[in-house]
């Protein structure tokens, strides 16, 4: 533990004594700048070199917050992912939200993987050169988990609004083995978009970027304004705008019609409306999304800017402050899960505490056996 506190601390000042470079680069995934072609400038004026200073402050404080956001994602989702494990049965929600936790997961894990090349590919050649050959693959994989998790939240949103209104009908057609298949599907299909950051992005042979971040240029393939173009578009809309309008009418709908069925409830005696059953993780799910769709606006708004204006804005201070707080705001989306599931799910409360009292009965267990092993040692020695 002390030797993973060092490792940490030493990335954390290793931010402060990269050389600040003036080059200009992307400061987030895929071609959020149109100049990681150009080659090293200097400032030519001192409002550049403060936005220099600036733009360099932000950029480690956002390492730190991606590195802090990156753990907690990694534990709280591999918490989840072991109660769910527990339960005594799986739904289609739960598969849904199953799928959730390991795109949370995997997102905390690309994104510290990322931050983490930013501060240590300096360091040596054998490590600039791994960094050059994994960076964008891993940037790739990064974008192909948030992308499942934008596809299943839309799944899920939609499959419990319909449940909602059509109950009979949903149970006759839907199934967890179809939920699954969908998840799966969403996952490859998600894959196969974020490919194109390897095939469009690469690392240069040398050199060190005023931002911390590795100095990247287009492939050949890249430099296609057309397929690049196209790349913006698929990520986009598979990414943001089908998703996100998909779960704000389905939202909408769920809210209304448990509006009106509190309204007919009202009328109800106490005994009616105890048989009256909901679907499953609806109150769950409603969090989930609206804490979602909150948090994926400032990345969804970015990247529609850059799809009208490409870079012509990039530069601007609050312009660049907005960049930064999309992309913290999309990953403190991946602790959500374990925040919704300890605040709305009575199940996996319990679960929580029946695995931990089972870990703690084992440690006891496992005690009082080292205890009675040592006495009997004991004892033969003194016979």
């Amino acid at each position: 533990m002390m030797n993973l506190a060092a490792f940490y601390s030493l990335l954390l000042l290793s931010a402060h004594f990269h050389p600040l470079q003036m080059y200009e680069t992307t400061s987030d995934i895929a071609e959020t700048s149109h100049s990681v072609t150009s080659g090293p400038s200097q400032p030519n004026s001192d409002w550049q070199a403060l936005l220099v200073i600036q733009l360099a402050t932000w950029k480690n404080a956002e390492f730190a917050l991606t590195i802090t956001l990156g753990s907690l994602a990694i534990l709280g989702n591999i918490v989840v992912l072991i109660v769910t494990a527990h339960y005594k049965s799986i739904g289609i929600a739960e598969v849904y939200m199953f799928g959730l936790a390991v795109c949370d997961l995997s997102i905390g894990v690309f994104s510290s993987w990322r931050a983490i090349y930013d501060r240590v590919y300096t360091w040596s050649t054998g490590i600039y050169g791994f960094c050059a050959l994994t960076y964008w693959h891993v940037g790739g994989l990064e974008v192909a988990a948030s992308t499942t998790t934008s596809l299943i939240a839309m799944a899920l949103s939609i499959d419990r609004c319909l449940a909602l209104k059509f109950p009979i009908k949903h149970s006759e057609l839907w199934s967890v083995r179809k939920a699954k298949t969908l998840a799966v599907a969403s996952g490859i299909l998600s894959v196969i978009i974020g490919l194109n950051y390897p095939l469009r992005l690469s690392i240069q042979d040398g050199g060190i970027t005023y931002l911390n971040v590795m100095p990247s240029k287009f492939t050949s393939l890249g430099e296609d304004p057309f397929f690049s173009k196209l790349c913006r578009y698929v990520e986009f809309f598979f990414r943001f705008a089908i998703p996100l309008s998909a779960m704000i009418v389905a939202n909408t709908w769920t809210m209304a019609i448990i509006r009106k069925s509190d309204q007919f409830r009202k009328g109800m005696d106490r005994e009616a409306r105890s048989a009256m059953k909901t679907p499953k993780c609806l109150t769950m799910t409603i969090g989930l999304v609206i804490i979602f769709i909150i948090t994926q606006m400032p990345k969804a708004a970015f990247y529609l800017d850059v799809m009208i204006f490409y870079a012509a804005h990039r530069g601007i201070v609050a312009y660049e402050a907005f960049i930064l707080l999309g992309n913290l705001t999309a990953r403190f989306n991946s602790i959500v899960n374990i925040i919704v599931y300890l605040t709305l799910n009575k199940e996996f409360r319990r679960t929580l505490v029946k695995i931990l009292n089972a870990c703690k009965t084992s440690d006891i267990e496992i005690s009082s056996l080292a205890t009675l092993s040592t006495a009997e040692q004991d004892i033969t020695s003194k016979i």
